[in-house]
């Protein structure tokens, strides 16, 4: 493997010479493009201004943390209606403008933060010789690009808790695609409804038996088909098997006492109640 293949972007930036540090490698970097682009009028210039150079975190080398010291040029725009007269060399598939890291060290970055989170993902890039803090790494969720939804043909609506027994959100699921595609900041019919009323379109509704979500669900979606998912569907059942054994608890209690032994006999109620449980979660499987 040639060293420009380890380079951000090989077709931009030459590779000059590598300081070995203790614990670091630097890359001294040169731009090799003949021309620099003005990013107000967008016109080519050849008139180099001055240098500077960039100290930019790249991905790391087995392990090895990684900068480069970016040797760029300043340049003179050379159309005279342009307000800018010099601007800085931009590279955007190496760096971005007055970013200190990377755009692939960004994209890395970017990642962690999405599948571990802030706390999680700040140890783990420790062991992958990035240091950074779990803020920067919430940093990264917030500017990422939100992937574009269409509207649903069936939707799933539940809640989940912010703070387990005060605060609670909705979540509206793709039941087709099988992909979260909205979080609502509380579970009022109102809210629902006026998401619904945005995302015109949907057919089925699975919901859980919560009122709110069937008021919000009629309000927004009047033409849309509500059922309950699978889960609830298990629950009312179970529910209402209890309560049927419950109000015949005296004759089975006397069933049980006149009848013989036998392995693994319900002798009362909570026996009962129990095989009930397991009877529904068999069902559920």
């Amino acid at each position: 493997m040639q060293i420009s293949n380890l380079l951000a972007d090989s077709d931009v930036i030459h590779l000059e010479k590598i300081i070995q540090h203790s614990s670091s490698l630097t890359l001294v970097v040169t731009a090799t493009r003949a021309a620099g682009e003005c990013p107000r009028c967008h016109r080519p210039s050849t008139r180099v201004h001055s240098y500077y150079t960039r100290k930019v975190a790249d991905l790391p080398w087995h392990g090895v943390a990684v900068h480069l010291h970016l040797r760029t040029r300043r340049f003179r725009c050379q159309n005279s209606l342009c307000t800018k007269r010099i601007f800085c060399e931009r590279l955007p598939r190496v760096v971005a403008y007055y970013a200190r890291q990377t755009v692939r060290m960004n994209e890395v970055l970017q990642l962690i933060g999405l599948l571990m989170g802030g706390e999680a993902g700040s140890r783990a890039t420790q062991k992958l010789a990035i240091k950074t803090s779990p803020d920067t790494l919430l940093r990264r969720v917030r500017q990422a690009a939100l992937p574009t939804t269409t509207t649903p043909r069936v939707l799933g609506v539940d809640d989940f808790a912010l703070r387990k027994g005060r605060r609670y959100g909705t979540i509206l699921v793709d039941l087709e695609q099988h992909r979260v595609i909205d979080l609502l900041p509380d579970r009022e019919a109102q809210t629902l409804a006026s998401w619904l009323k945005q995302h015109c379109g949907v057919e089925v509704i699975s919901r859980d038996r919560a009122p709110a979500y069937a008021s919000g669900s009629t309000s927004g979606a009047p033409t849309a088909v509500q059922l309950a998912d699978r889960f609830h569907l298990i629950k009312n059942v179970r529910e209402t098997l209890e309560k049927l054994l419950m109000r015949q608890n005296r004759f089975l209690r006397t069933q049980t006492l006149a009848a013989p032994p036998v392995a693994g006999p319900v002798r009362d109620m909570t026996s009962t109640r129990l095989a009930v449980c397991a009877c529904s979660h068999t069902w559920k499987e």
